[in-house]
């Protein structure tokens, strides 16, 4: 498939064209997500895109920055959708302005300068988007506009206060460390090093690279955990930023290896439709487990994993024989996560960074103890009992034994010496749960809460999925077992007081398979202090 050559034939029909999809933003500025953001990885392939498609995208720019058009994607002001995309302009403008600038007649040129430094003056949220500004900046001076440099610079220096070591940023004031340093602070970082020299934040991008590897199984799957899933191979996008900005961060035979196996690892996934498009989803579609600011143009950020392509051909990232990683365990306590490669190749990460209740589905995809490169992780949905809550990598309450809830606001988890991550958490105010999780390479973890309760109340707490097709349950006394397709998941109750079960998610709650089944621990708590302890497993058999 060529590279996003599916989305831009969509996009040029215009915006009457967009499917309607699932989004907090206007049906033109997710049009225009779709039409801008294959930039970020045909850009870096230049002359390798066919020119047809260049002269098609190069119109249809035209049109979409043109006040006076149909399509015209609208002003700019603090904060818009749009600013984002700016930047997939500006990018594509610095790399490859004989394809979409130079064939343009002076009008055009002049209403596309027009919108381009628009967005360079206009305000940004407060997070790593201060970048789009920077990067609709070098579109502006690769094609000769002129433009304040302080406005970049100032961009740049409130970036720098987003940084808490250990080469981790927060995304803006009270942010997560997750997927958007690897494919926003760090890649944005490095493509701007490359187009200018400006290498402030090389190192930190370099530092976090090392701690990075940790993320990806043996495979090529990256741990699912956080925001904008459904982004997907972006996941990948920092090791060919490396090779672009030529920085050896880890050896090239390790970034060469990351990058390789994790887009065959996409490929061999259903997550495009019959006409070859990206689908709303991650393992497979499912626009019910992304973020409301979502759409059908929003996935192809994934197309940020081409950004290495400015390395030359004899590049090592290119010729190196791609090195495997073996079993480790890597604590980053910057990001409050340890993240453990077992034997097998599988990594956990296990969390202690509090919930993003802003975000649809936040709760879950930040607020459970583990995730696994393995079996994923499920999102619950309204309705009655465990089924619902789908309490994977998760322990959950009820005083009904109907209604859940989990860890939602907590305490920032701490890691000490020996890797055990602690974190303090209330479900209800007089409710208070300390849980400690500890991973080995044998593929188990053990989990210990420490509960103090002023009421009553069911507790479930919940092993790894696996698929639903084809499983065999093994239930014994505080154990559950459950193998399918060749994977195995089992908890085991190492308190002694709670029953265990095998319970099936509601379909469509989970990332990577539309139905699973759960092993869990059920249990029963009066008002007063309470010991729970478990080991938790997945694997290949």
């Amino acid at each position: 498939m060529e590279i996003g050559k599916p989305a831009v034939d969509l996009a040029a029909k215009g915006p009457g064209s967009m499917p309607v999809t699932m989004s907090n933003h206007s049906h033109t500025e997710n049009w225009f997500e779709l039409l801008t953001r294959p930039l970020w990885g045909l850009a870096p392939a230049g002359d390798r895109v066919p020119g047809e498609l260049w002269a098609v995208l190069a119109e249809t720019i035209a049109r979409a920055l043109d006040p006076e058009d149909a399509w015209y994607v609208g002003d700019l002001h603090d904060a818009n959708q749009r600013c984002v995309e700016a930047a997939a302009v500006g990018w594509a403008l610095a790399l490859v302005p004989d394809r979409l600038w130079d064939p343009l007649p002076p009008k055009a040129k002049d209403r596309i300068a027009a919108w381009l430094g628009s967005a360079y003056a206009t305000g940004v949220v407060d997070s790593n988007w201060h970048y789009f500004p920077v990067f609709a900046g070098h579109g502006l001076e690769r094609v000769g506009v002129e433009h304040d440099p302080a406005v970049a610079d100032a961009h740049l220096r409130r970036i720098g206060a987003f940084v808490l070591g250990e080469g981790a940023f927060e995304d803006g004031p009270g942010g997560r460390v997750d997927y958007y340093n690897p494919f926003a602070f760090h890649t944005y970082a490095l493509l701007h090093y490359r187009l200018s020299g400006d290498g402030r934040f090389v190192e930190p991008a370099a530092e976090f690279a090392r701690r990075f590897r940790s993320w990806f199984a043996a495979d090529g799957a990256a741990v699912p955990y956080g925001r904008s899933l459904g982004y997907r191979f972006a996941q990948g996008s920092l090791w060919g930023a490396l090779a672009a900005a030529d920085v050896e961060a880890v050896p090239w035979s390790e970034a060469a290896g990351f990058a390789r196996r994790h887009l065959a690892w996409w490929w061999d996934q259903p997550i495009l439709d019959p006409e070859g498009r990206l689908t709303i989803g991650y393992r497979y579609p499912n626009d019910a487990l992304v973020e409301q600011y979502l759409t059908a143009g929003s996935p192809w950020w994934a197309s940020k994993v081409f950004v290495g392509l400015p390395a030359g051909a004899d590049h090592a990232f290119w010729t190196a024989e791609p090195a495997v990683p073996g079993p480790g365990v890597e604590p980053h306590r910057a990001a409050r996560a340890v993240h453990v490669r077992d034997r097998g190749g599988n990594v956990t990460r296990l969390n202690g960074q509090a919930w993003r209740p802003k975000m649809r589905g936040g709760q879950d995809t930040y607020g459970k103890f583990a995730y696994s490169t393995l079996a994923g992780f499920s999102r619950a949905m309204a309705g009655p009992g465990l089924e619902s809550a789908a309490p994977d990598g998760a322990l959950v309450f009820s005083e009904d034994g109907r209604h859940w809830r989990g860890r939602e606001d907590s305490e920032e988890g701490n890691i000490d010496e020996d890797g055990v991550l602690t974190v303090t958490w209330r479900p209800w105010e007089d409710v208070t749960v300390t849980t400690s999780v500890e991973a080995a390479v044998d593929g188990w973890h053990a989990r210990v809460h420490v509960i103090d309760t002023e009421r009553a109340l069911y507790s479930g707490e919940g092993g790894w999925c696996v698929p639903g097709v084809g499983h065999v349950d093994d239930v014994a006394e505080g154990r559950a077992a459950v193998t399918s397709q060749g994977m195995r998941s089992e908890i085991v109750d190492t308190g002694g007081n709670r029953d265990a079960a095998v319970v099936t998610p509601m379909p469509g709650t989970h990332v990577y398979w539309p139905a699973t089944v759960l092993p869990v621990l059920e249990g029963v708590l009066a008002p007063g202090r309470h010991l729970y302890r478990a080991r938790v497993f997945v694997g290949r058999e």
